[in-house]
């Protein structure tokens, strides 16, 4: 039996408990937010425990999660013991900055996406080395359950990768809204725009994961000299289209930096 207890139920919150539940069963949780409403929720669909004021949570459980937005940090108030494992997902807080605050060291940086709501999530770890060979493993378990994990092995690198992996999606789901729009626009009404825009991106994507090869083999598979997609690319070519990219990764992970404490 692994407890796990959870300080905020936000979306993003709410989807990892879910995801945690349905891969590891046996798990206990303890929901704690600040209103009681989406705790109380949560606690009833999972089999968990409601936690109605947060010094009731009780203070020797496996893991906490930090769920709640960064901003709400200054105003979150509870006693650790020093020996508490924490699994942080507040966006551009380090872990050095929440061990200063909790005088805790056991503590992982876990930058899930949007697509850790449906299991299929590009997560970021950092860990340091404090945690024993064990507490790892159930790390692992925890984590995997909404997606995919990748190890960083230097906590700076969180925040240069959140672009892709945190702010990725968005900009997948623009250039969707992008295809859709254009198609219709040249098409007239269609009923199926969407769906076949979705199916064209599901279908590249599952190649980019079942083929062993680079992007660039994958792109040029598709591309005849002189052919209908070779124009479309000469297009993006010559308006510097890798540039705008640049320049929005760019942009974001200022922000990044920004926000970062």
């Amino acid at each position: 039996m692994i407890s796990i207890g959870f300080f905020g139920c936000g979306n993003l919150g709410k989807a990892l408990a879910v995801s945690i539940k349905l891969s590891v069963p046996e798990v206990d949780f303890y929901f704690y937010t600040p209103t009681g409403s989406r705790s109380k929720q949560l606690a009833d669909e999972l089999g968990g425990h409601f936690v109605e004021k947060i010094h009731d949570m009780p203070i020797t459980l496996d893991w906490y999660f930090l769920a709640f937005k960064p901003q709400n940090l200054p105003d979150f108030n509870f006693d650790f013991l020093p020996h508490s494992k924490l699994i942080t997902i507040l966006a551009g807080v380090s872990t050095i900055h929440l061990a200063n605050i909790f005088n805790v060291d056991r503590i992982v940086r876990y930058m899930p996406n949007i697509a850790s709501t449906i299991g299929a999530g590009a997560n970021l770890v950092f860990i340091n080395d404090i945690f024993s060979e064990n507490e790892k493993k159930d790390l692992d378990k925890i984590l995997k359950a909404s997606g995919k994990v990748f190890y960083v092995a230097v906590e700076d690198n969180i925040d240069k990768l959140t672009p892709f992996s945190g702010s990725g999606p968005a900009l997948i789901f623009e250039l969707a809204r992008i295809f859709e729009e254009e198609l219709i626009n040249l098409v007239g009404s269609c009923d199926q725009a969407k769906e076949i825009v979705t199916q064209t991106f599901f279908g590249a994507a599952l190649m980019m994961v079942k083929q062993n090869m680079e992007f660039s083999e994958l792109r040029n598979q598709v591309t005849s000299k002189n052919g209908v997609t070779f124009e479309a690319l000469e297009v993006l070519r010559k308006s510097s289209q890798q540039s705008v990219y640049h320049n929005a990764f760019t942009a974001a992970f200022n922000r990044t930096k920004e926000l970062s404490l």
